[in-house]
C-alpha cells in the first residue's frame, strides 16, 4: 500500500498459534499498560485505542482490553521500525509469532497491524480502507491489544509516527491433570445423557500412563501397533478377559478447542477408556499436550 496524500503505508500479519500461559492484563485505556511501554506517545495511544475501540464497538463487537505485555512487544517493534526508517514484519527483532514467543505470551492467536503517519487519526483511517487490516481490528478471536507508537528521525526519515497495533488471545495455563479431567467430564457428559456405554477404567489409564511415557513427541503407525500389542499383553496379566479388541487414540493439541472423544467412545461401540496427558513441544517449541486414550471394546 501507497498512500502518498496521506503519507500513510502499512502492512499486516495474522498468527494462529497456541501456548499455555496467560498473560496479565490491563482494563483501563492505554495509559494502564505503560509499565511495559516506556516512551510511548500517551495522548496518541489513548486516541488510536479509542478509534480502534469505537470501529469495534460501532459493528456490535467488544472493545479490546490493554494488555500491558501486548503494549511492550508493540513498543518495541515501533521504536526498532522508528529506527529503521521503514515499517517491517521481519526486521531483526522477528515476525510477530517469533516476538511473542521471546516475550513469553502464549495465545491462541495474534494478529498484527503496522503503519506510518504523520498523525494516528490517518493511520487508523488508511487501516480500515484496507481489508486485511481492517479485519484484524474488527477480528472476533481477539482479546486484547497492545499499541506502540514511535517518533521517527525527522532529519533522516521525515516526520513521521510509526504505529504497532498487536491483537491477541492469550491462552490459559492448564496442567496435563485439567485436560485428562476436561476429557474424562465430557465423555461422562454423554455417557449421563444415556448416550453411551463407555466407563472410566483405572487400569487401562495406569496402562495408558505407560504407554504416554514411552511414546516418543513424533510417532509412527508402527509405534502406535507396538504399544497396542504391550497394552494387550498387560491387560491379559491383569485377567482382563472381556475385552475383544484394543482401540488407541492420540491426540496433539496445541488448542484444547480441538480436545474431542475417540471415535470408537462416540460411536458407542467402548465398554472402557482410559486417558493420559503428557506436555510436549510441538515443531515451533511452543508447549502442546499429547492425549492418549486407550479404549476397551467388548466381545
Amino acid at each position: 500500500m501507497n498512500l502518498k496524500k496521506a503519507y500513510v503505508f502499512a502492512v499486516t500479519a495474522l498468527f494462529t498459534a497456541g501456548g499455555l500461559a496467560s498473560s496479565a492484563y490491563a482494563w483501563g485505556g492505554f495509559s494502564a499498560g505503560l509499565d511495559q511501554a516506556s516512551g510511548a506517545n500517551v495522548v496518541q495511544g489513548e486516541e488510536l485505542l479509542w478509534l480502534t475501540n469505537q470501529s469495534r464497538i460501532a459493528r456490535g463487537l467488544l472493545p479490546l482490553m490493554v494488555d500491558s505485555k501486548l503494549m511492550r512487544i508493540a513498543q518495541e517493534r515501533a521504536e526498532e521500525m522508528a529506527q529503521q526508517g521503514f515499517i517491517n514484519h521481519d526486521l531483526q527483532s522477528g515476525n510477530i509469532s517469533t516476538r511473542m514467543i521471546r516475550a513469553g505470551y502464549n495465545y491462541e492467536t495474534a494478529r498484527e497491524n503496522l503503519a506510518r503517519s504523520q498523525v494516528v487519526s490517518s493511520a487508523h483511517s488508511s487501516l480500515l480502507k484496507s481489508p486485511d487490516h481492517e479485519a484484524n481490528i474488527l477480528a472476533t478471536d481477539v482479546s486484547h491489544i497492545g499499541i506502540g507508537i514511535a517518533k521517527g528521525d525527522s532529519a533522516r526519515h521525515g516526520n513521521y509516527l510509526y504505529v504497532v497495533e498487536v491483537f491477541a488471545s492469550p491462552r490459559n495455563d492448564y496442567e496435563p491433570s485439567q485436560v485428562k479431567e476436561l476429557l474424562t467430564a465430557r465423555i461422562e457428559e454423554l455417557r449421563s445423557e444415556n448416550r453411551l456405554s463407555a466407563k472410566r477404567d483405572f487400569n487401562f489409564e495406569k496402562i495408558a500412563a505407560g504407554s504416554l511415557g514411552g511414546l516418543g513427541d513424533s510417532y509412527t503407525r508402527e509405534d502406535l501397533r507396538k504399544l497396542l500389542a504391550k497394552s494387550v499383553d498387560e491387560l491379559i496379566a491383569d485377567g482382563n478377559s472381556n475385552i475383544a479388541r484394543l482401540d488407541i487414540s492420540v491426540q496433539r493439541l496445541n488448542s484444547l478447542d480441538k480436545l474431542s472423544i475417540p471415535d470408537t467412545i462416540r460411536r458407542g461401540l467402548a465398554a472402557t477408556y482410559g486417558s493420559a496427558v503428557r506436555l510436549v513441544m510441538d515443531k515451533n517449541s511452543r508447549p502442546a499436550f499429547l492425549v492418549l486414550t486407550l479404549v476397551g471394546i467388548p466381545r
